[in-house]
Parts: structure tokens; C-alpha cells; sequence
């Protein structure tokens, strides 16, 4: 299977991938806009209140797989942390709803409907409340995404590539890393062979998948070549040692 079609075959499923978890979020919101319904909310003003709980939800997303990748000293206060930032950001976002939704009554009430309620629901402010819906949120996200990696991202058996002019096919699991340098990349194998390739390294990032760990905007490693690692660099199956740069460090649990 030829570079072109891996990367095509990646792009399929990271599509199909978003489409899941785009879904899944929606129907997130509906179901929190259906307990909210149950309160002095209408439907509509309750899908807009859901709404404004995504962002605190999608904080978390993004932030606790780098938290998860860090030591585990200190994992548990930067969750901590973390989870009163996204609450934080949620009960202003609900006031602030709130209040949009007060002018909307009032004006409906001048044209001559029904006086409108001015009390926020004590549950809407709630913590508690609050941050099991966060949990969720988030919680159900990383659990699919990993679910969703794991099966639905195809990654090619074999890579085909042009070094030197002229074509080259390697298994992936022969990889031991991928090498930038300047304008060009090395793909080092596991016999100890060298092959010059023009793609980019973010490229081979994204075809190699998550069997191969970037360390370094210059490297990128076989997850199941390294025998030993720390903070500063990673030994490889073959006594190789490659630096860890900080950007990528937390990628990497130290042992």
C-alpha cells in the first residue's frame, strides 16, 4: 500500500472519527437540555443553556490527555485544577445565559405574554450538579476517543516511498524512528538501513499513527523500539539515545 493511499486511508477515518464525536457532544447537549426542561426553562432556552456548558467540557477535552501523560505526582492537583477551571468558566457562562434569557422574557412579557420568572434555578449554580456534567461531558469523550483510536484507525502494514529515486517499501513495525533534517527525512530500520525521503515529518506523524511517538521536532520513534526513557532522552532497542525536547516531553511517561 503506497504513501499516497495511507494517508487517504487516515484522513477517511479521522473524518469519521469527528463525525462520532461531533455526535456524540450533540447528543450530550440535548440530553442536559431535557433535564434543564424539567426546571423553569422551555425547551429552546434550555438547548441554549446546555450549549453554554461546552465550553468547560472541551477544556477538559483538550487538556487531560496532557495532564494524563505527566507523572503521577502531580496529576491529581492539575485535575483538580483543571476541573475548577472548566466549573468556573461554566457558572459565568450560565449567568450570563441567564441573563440573555431574562431580556428575551421581558420583552416577550411587553408584547403581552405570560410574566416571566427571574430566579435562577438553585441547580444551575449548583457545584455539584455542575461538575457531574462536566465529568460526563469529557469523561464519555476521552473514553470514545480512545475506543475510536483503537478501532477505527486503519494504519497501513506495509509503507511505500521513493528515497534517492527510486522506490522503497517497508513494513511499519521495521521503522525504529523517522529523522528531520532541514529540507529532507531520514527513515532509519530496524537492519540498521538509512533511506533519504523529501515528505515532511508531520506527514509521517500522521501516517505512522500512534504507534510512533514524537520526541523531538527532529524525531520520531518506534513506540515499541524504546527500552528505556526519562525527561531528557530516549534509548532505543538498538543503544541508540535521542534527546526529548520540552515540547514534547509529557508526551512520553518517564520510568
Amino acid at each position: 500500500m503506497g504513501f499516497e493511499n495511507g494517508l487517504l486511508l487516515n484522513f477517511a477515518s479521522d473524518m469519521k472519527r469527528t463525525a462520532i464525536i461531533i455526535s456524540y457532544w450533540c447528543l450530550m447537549v440535548l440530553l442536559t437540555a431535557i433535564i434543564l426542561s424539567s426546571l423553569s426553562y422551555s425547551f429552546s432556552e434550555s438547548c441554549l443553556l446546555a450549549s453554554l456548558l461546552l465550553p468547560g467540557g472541551i477544556v477538559i477535552k483538550f487538556m487531560l490527555p496532557r495532564i494524563l501523560a505527566e507523572p503521577a505526582k502531580t496529576r491529581v492537583r492539575k485535575i483538580l485544577l483543571l476541573l475548577l477551571t472548566a466549573l468556573v468558566i461554566d457558572v459565568l457562562l450560565v449567568f450570563i445565559g441567564h441573563g440573555i434569557l431574562l431580556n428575551i422574557r421581558h420583552e416577550l412579557y411587553r408584547m403581552g405574554g405570560e410574566f416571566p420568572g427571574t430566579q435562577i434555578p438553585d441547580i444551575m449554580v449548583n457545584p455539584v450538579f455542575l461538575t457531574l456534567l462536566l465529568l460526563v461531558f469529557s469523561g464519555g469523550d476521552y473514553l470514545l476517543e480512545r475506543f475510536l483510536e483503537e478501532h477505527l484507525r486503519q494504519k497501513p502494514q506495509s509503507i511505500t516511498f521513493t528515497s534517492d529515486r527510486k522506490p522503497v517499501t517497508l513494513l511499519q513495525s521495521d521503522i525504529l524512528f523517522v529523522e528531520s533534517n532541514d529540507t529532507e527525512v531520514w527513515i532509519h530500520s530496524l537492519d540498521g538501513q538509512k533511506y533519504r525521503n523529501k515528505t515532511a515529518i508531520s506527514q509521517w506523524e500522521n501516517m505512522l499513527g500512534m504507534d510512533f511517538v514524537r520526541i523531538h521536532r527532529s524525531y520520531l520513534v518506534n513506540r515499541s523500539q524504546i527500552s528505556q526513557n526519562d525527561s531528557e532522552t530516549v534509548t532505543l532497542s538498538d543503544g541508540q539515545v535521542l534527546p526529548v525536547s520540552r515540547k514534547y516531553r509529557e508526551r512520553i511517561p518517564t520510568t
